[in-house]
């Protein structure tokens, strides 16, 4: 947190350099937690883009009340959320190398790839805000104070959130026994 800092205060002082440096640490995480969101790189490119655009521009408004990675998140949250209300078209994206069809790995992947769309599948049916709270948990790796800053809720009830989320993942996924902790 002291890093950032030290750049934030570089970036308002002039040091553009400085604002590649937050832009070359945060760049993958915020990426990904869009692509994670949006299902199509080119709109994970473009809202990765703009969150970092935004984020220049109110830099001199940041008050270190959440550490930068939250407060970024929370920018490119806020930019999917306004990308996945506009109208979609479809697109289908092929994978870059089929499997030899006598390959013994190719059950496999057939199974993992299902595995993964059967929980891509019930993250999407997982209410908006849940699901929020699971991409910033697991794939952002934030702590739920930090998540709760960044949705501007509190942290207990980011904390219900993701429990009913992990529930409901796992019914739906039809994971573990009734004596499981969540």
């Amino acid at each position: 947190m002291e890093r950032d800092r030290q750049l934030i205060d570089a970036v308002l002082a002039g040091n553009v350099e400085a604002f590649d440096e937050i832009v070359k640490s945060y760049q993958r995480p915020i990426y990904y937690l869009s692509l994670r969101m949006l299902k199509n790189q080119e709109n994970a490119d473009e809202v990765t883009q703009k969150t970092f655009l935004k984020a220049y521009r109110a830099l001199g408004g940041f008050q270190f009340k959440s550490s930068l990675k939250t407060w970024l998140s929370a920018i490119a949250l806020n930019l999917c959320r306004t990308e996945l209300m506009r109208p979609r078209r479809e697109v289908v994206e092929l994978p870059e190398h089929l499997p030899d069809a006598s390959s013994d790995d190719v059950r496999e992947a057939e199974e993992q790839n299902h595995r993964k769309y059967l929980l891509e599948q019930a993250l999407e049916e997982l209410p908006p805000r849940q699901k929020e709270v699971v991409m910033l948990r697991i794939y952002q790796e934030l702590p739920f104070k930090e998540i709760a800053q960044a949705l501007e809720s509190t942290e207990s009830a980011v904390k219900v959130n993701f429990h009913h989320a992990m529930k409901s993942l796992k019914d739906r996924l039809g994971i573990g026994t009734e004596n499981d902790a969540v």
